[in-house]
């Protein structure tokens, strides 16, 4: 066999010129290939021997639309048996009537007049006579030869094949192309698309094994019942039509009716009811044809749904394909749809579910590109193609809703009114794609009004437009839409409301202050609103909730309420912008003590300049009557400013990222060569303890070193006294001293200008956030600047270095000469309210560093009693220096610092042995060591009555009776190893 190939239905009558106007076939393509001719040819030798001498294939109208399945007539009929048997005489040529029954009716279309029945369909379907005669012939011997056996046992290709040899054409390229033709037919009905499902077996392989022989063979077909390649074609082919459909025996066999091929078939038969000449006609006989075609039934397996399903599309078909000006087509295809409804009460089978939805799909969406867009398709106003094609839409969804979408199922009937929906998505959508080339036509129109002295503003121009499109609406759409929208004008109007709007509002979010082009814009849009809603009340009468709903849709845009949202939408817009100035500014600022003389950021001075325009522009508005919004810039305006703090502060980190890790406890070990080697291995400590350090945050940044730092926190304190006046600007924006003259936009809103009454304060104007946040960040910088300069700045000389080996080699003075100097930084550097602050902040870090050197030093240090007078007199010095003989810090802040290390410094004055004693009082073991005792925690806070400090002192006295305990209590390793 030729291979097999998919095609579109019946070649190009399922499509038209314009890629807008195609019209996509519902039916699967065919998996051979069959052209548009090859299946009218076929289609006509079924009909042929479907009316030929075989009264089981004749079934009455009434009797079809009871039963899809074929079964025999009722009893017999005087007339309309002899009526049958001269329809079959004339079809099948056996003999001539003498008084034929010719058609001649008097009908609107083209009358064929001395003219039979079969002698119509034979040129509708442009079957010439000699293909005429050679089909009867032989159905007439294929007939003849059958008189004894079961009646419809025909399989027309089957017959035709045997009973019609080479001699019977003009040549052998004819014969060779019909012969393939009834060959690929075969395939078809029997392998390609049968109605039994399955395509294994042996009667499957042999069929296609001789179909393939036949079809490669060059030569003619040797005929007749006893030649071979015959005998088993017909095996073959009996044997695949005559299995059982649904476990029942039917009196047809199944060589014809399988999906979609009889449909195609089907289709080509139907195509016949069309004029050849005029071909958006429907024939005068149409009626008699298609009792005619319908006895087909039995061998396509066409029941009466399918049939009206695939009328109705045909008619459909044809109207597109012929121009679409055929407004009878489409009121034929609203009867058939109907006639589809009316079928599908309770009788609706699965297995006609793809077939039916596929083709009032197709149907549906070529009908509804048109509709959503209706007043592109129609310009000049709804006219009878546009109400047959509304009517065909509808139809369609009606039936896929109701009936098909499986979606629709098991429900109880739905209050939904699916006509009325499916219209109303098409005005909907009609009138937005309307209204947008309304709007470029206004851009045009526009552009050449530049010349003019005043053009008019373009929203202005849009009303008037859309206010005629409203009008034309009502006068040319609306009375065809009624029938199935009894409000569809309402609906209209309601859409370009809507529509309307979104322009209205984005126009007016642009605006900063009213202009008389605003006043025109809001003159406009008031009389199209006053239109438009004339339109929804007087359409809306017809709703079920007296025009309710639509009027909801349309929410007026009053002046007051326009100028609410104006303004809400600038305090958005104004808050979200000094967001983004902070986030972007906050990046691009260095911090440099130079950048003025009042040594703080240039970017804390524009944000309080930015928050100032802010509020001057917002009380410039006449605004007075929505406080609330005030109140949503004043909380916005603090959340940002609070984001400009929390930026400045959180990269410089906290105090805690400075403090060095606690090193392990260890013991010392006293011995001849300790003082000796304890400089070298003190060294040993500080390069060990230089390669341990971990990273600190912006370890050696030039931006987080102390006169950088000083200007983040001269910042803080720039804008926090900056706020007083900010607070103060916002509780007196709206009180004037006297009333402001009424402006042209003023009169819009009111009759009689007057001052505005004193407006009440919003309920917080304070900047409560942005307080809290300066209050912790100061606090949180000072802190972490003061620990860098001690832990990071001077870490060599002051945790590492101090009394280091030795203490009377290592004393504080090298400490105090670079504590001078960072203290000369932050007079230079700092705000004045802010030195003390600062420098109160490094004195505390000082004297936390001395109690982590005394305390958890690490193993280059080591205490003798006599070492307690040297580190005092430290102390002391560390005092005097940030004193100052009154010059600095208050004596009683500075005492209160170094009172920590001043109790912790009388441990230092004790032997070891009285150092024990309180240490095992301190853990509740009186005078007695025990090996069981575990090691105090680490508190951090350290008092001569923490044990841990005490045992702490005891890790670092230089002594053996430290020592010695220290090892039987916890096993401590000695400092030295």
């Amino acid at each position: 066999m030729a291979p097999s190939v998919k095609m579109g239905e019946n070649g190009k009558q399922g499509e038209t010129g314009s890629d807008s106007d195609r019209l996509a076939s519902p039916l699967p393509p065919l998996k051979v290939e069959l052209s548009e001719d090859d299946l009218r040819e076929s289609a006509y030798e079924i009909l042929v021997a479907a009316c030929g001498n075989n009264p089981i294939t004749f079934r009455s109208t009434s009797m079809q639309k009871q039963d899809s399945k074929p079964s025999p007539p009722p009893p017999t009929n005087k007339s309309l048996t002899s009526s049958a048997a001269s329809q079959m005489k004339r079809a099948f040529g056996l003999q001539s009537s003498g008084g034929s029954s010719e058609i001649q009716r008097a009908s609107s279309f083209k009358s064929k007049k001395n003219s039979s029945i079969s002698d119509t369909l034979r040129v509708q379907m442009r079957i010439s006579e000699n293909s005429e005669t050679r089909i009867r012939r032989a159905l007439s011997r294929a007939i003849a030869g059958q008189a004894s056996k079961r009646s419809g046992s025909m399989i027309v290709p089957l017959e035709l094949l045997q009973n019609i040899g080479a001699s019977s054409f003009g040549n052998e390229g004819e014969y060779q192309s019909w012969l393939m033709r009834q060959l690929m037919t075969l395939e078809a009905g029997l392998l390609a698309h049968p109605l039994v499902p399955g395509e294994g077996g042996m009667d499957a392989h042999r069929l296609r094994q001789t179909l393939r022989e036949m079809a490669d063979g060059h030569k003619t077909v040797v005929q007749g019942k006893n030649s071979e390649i015959m005998q088993v074609l017909r095996s073959a082919a009996m044997s695949r039509a005559t299995r059982a459909h649904n476990s029942e025996y039917g009196d047809f066999l199944h060589w014809a009716d399988g999906y979609p091929l009889n449909a195609y078939l089907y289709v080509a038969l139907l195509t016949a009811c069309f004029d050849t000449v005029k071909v958006a006609e429907v024939i005068a006989e149409v009626d008699d044809v298609l009792e005619m075609i319908k006895k087909t039934w039995g061998v396509l397996g066409i029941d009466q749904t399918m049939h009206d399903m695939l009328l109705a599309w045909v008619y459909f078909r044809q109207f597109v394909t012929t121009g679409q000006t055929a407004v009878k087509l489409l009121q034929l295809c609203e009867i058939q749809l109907d006639e589809v409804a009316n079928d599908l009460r309770g009788n609706l089978k699965n297995e006609q579910l793809p077939f039916l939805k596929s083709t009032l799909s197709t149907m549906q969406f070529w009908v509804e590109r048109r509709l959503l867009a209706y007043h592109d398709s129609f310009p000049g106003g709804a006219s009878d193609i546009m109400a047959g094609l509304l009517a065909v839409a509808v139809g369609c969804a009606q039936i896929l809703q109701e009936h098909i979408s499986r979606e629709h199922r098991g429900r109880v009937k739905d209050e939904v009114n699916i006509p009325q929906s499916r219209v109303d998505v098409y005005v909907r959508s009609s009138v937005r794609t309307s209204f947008a080339q309304l709007m470029e036509t206004v851009d045009t129109r526009r552009k050449s009004f530049k010349a003019a002295t005043a053009p008019p503003p373009a929203l202005a121009v849009l009303a008037q437009d859309t206010m005629a499109f409203a009008m034309s609406e009502v006068d040319n759409f609306s009375p065809v839409l009624k029938r199935w929208h009894p409000f569809a004008g309402g609906v209209a109007a309601a859409t370009l409301h809507s529509c309307f709007s979104r322009e209205f509002k984005q126009y007016l979010s642009k605006l900063s202050t009213m202009t008389l082009d605003t006043v025109a814009i809001l003159k406009a849009a008031d009389d199209l609103e006053k239109r438009l809603v004339a339109i929804a009340v007087e359409d809306g009468a017809e709703c079920d909730d007296g025009g309710k709903a639509l009027i909801r849709e349309m929410p007026p845009f009053e002046a007051d309420q326009v100028m609410g949202e104006l303004t809400r939408k600038w305090v958005e817009d104004n808050v979200g912008k000094m967001t983004q100035w902070v986030d972007r500014n906050i990046q691009q600022e260095k911090w440099s003590p130079g950048a003025n003389n009042e040594h703080y950021a240039p970017s804390g001075v524009e944000v309080l300049r930015f928050m100032e325009e802010s509020l001057d522009a917002f009380f410039a508005m006449p605004a007075e009557q929505f406080p609330e919004l005030l109140q949503q810039l004043v909380e916005g305006l603090d959340k940002a400013l609070q984001r400009y703090v929390n930026q400045t502060v959180n990269p410089c980190g906290t105090k805690d990222d400075h403090i060095p890790s606690m090193p392990p406890l260890t013991r010392c070990k006293v011995h001849k060569s300790w003082l000796g080697s304890s400089k070298s291995k003190a060294k040993v400590e500080v390069q060990r303890n230089q390669q341990n350090r971990k990273t600190l945050p912006s370890s050696g940044d030039l931006t987080y070193s102390l006169p950088y730092m000083c200007v983040r926190i001269n910042t803080l304190e720039h804008i926090n006294s900056q706020l007083q006046f900010l607070e103060k600007r916002i509780r007196f924006g709206w009180k004037k001293d006297e009333p402001t003259p009424p402006s042209k936009i003023g009169r819009m809103f009111s009759k009689k200008k007057i001052a505005p009454p004193p407006v009440a304060e919003p309920a917080d104007s304070s900047f409560q956030r942005t307080r809290a946040a300066i209050m912790e960040g100061t606090k949180q910088l000072t802190d972490s600047a003061a620990y860098r300069v001690v832990f990071s700045d001077l870490r060599d000389v002051f945790y590492e270095g101090l009394y280091a080996g030795d203490v009377s080699s290592a004393r504080v003075s090298s400490v105090l000469e670079q504590l001078d100097g960072k203290l000369g930084e932050i007079a230079e550097t700092s705000a004045e309210s802010m030195r003390n602050r600062v420098a109160g902040a490094l004195m505390r870090a000082c004297f936390d560093c001395l109690l982590r050197v005394l305390l958890a030093g690490g193993p280059s240090r080591a205490f003798k009693e006599d070492d307690a007078d040297l580190v005092k007199d430290d102390m002391y010095a560390l005092k005097e220096l940030f004193h100052a003989d009154g010059d600095g810090l208050a004596l009683s802040e500075v005492e209160q610092a170094m009172a920590p290390g001043a109790q912790v410094l009388t441990l230092f004055e004790l032997s070891s042995s009285e150092l024990i004693q309180i240490y095992l009082a301190s853990m509740g073991q009186g005078s007695k060591t025990s090996s069981k005792l575990s090691v105090p925690p680490t508190t951090g806070k350290w008092s001569a009555s923490d044990a841990n400090t005490v045992l702490r002192v005891l890790c670092y006295r230089a002594d053996d009776t430290a020592s010695k305990f220290l090892k039987k209590t916890y096993h401590l390793k000695k400092a030295s190893s």
